[in-house]
């Protein structure tokens, strides 16, 4: 690649460990956080998008963040 070319997206993830391209709606975000050594080698064993859904599942556990669910309008006369 000559040298100040940006190379296409799909090699920088490539390169970067196979990461995929952030979905829509999706952002990332850097943050720290206070646990126990075995809670934190867990997760950050886990990869970026799982993180998010830890993160979502933790908020929604403690009432911190709206929970979505598709069946609501389903199972509403």
């Amino acid at each position: 690649m000559p040298r100040g070319r940006i190379p296409p997206l799909e090699v920088r993830l490539k390169a970067l460990g196979g990461l995929t391209p952030l979905g829509p709606g999706e952002v990332t975000s850097q943050g720290r956080f206070r646990s126990t050594p075995a809670v934190a080698k867990a997760f950050l064993s886990l990869d970026t998008r799982r993180r998010g859904e830890v993160v979502a599942a933790g908020l929604r556990v403690l009432g911190l963040l709206e929970v979505e669910d598709a069946t609501t309008d389903e199972q509403t006369p």
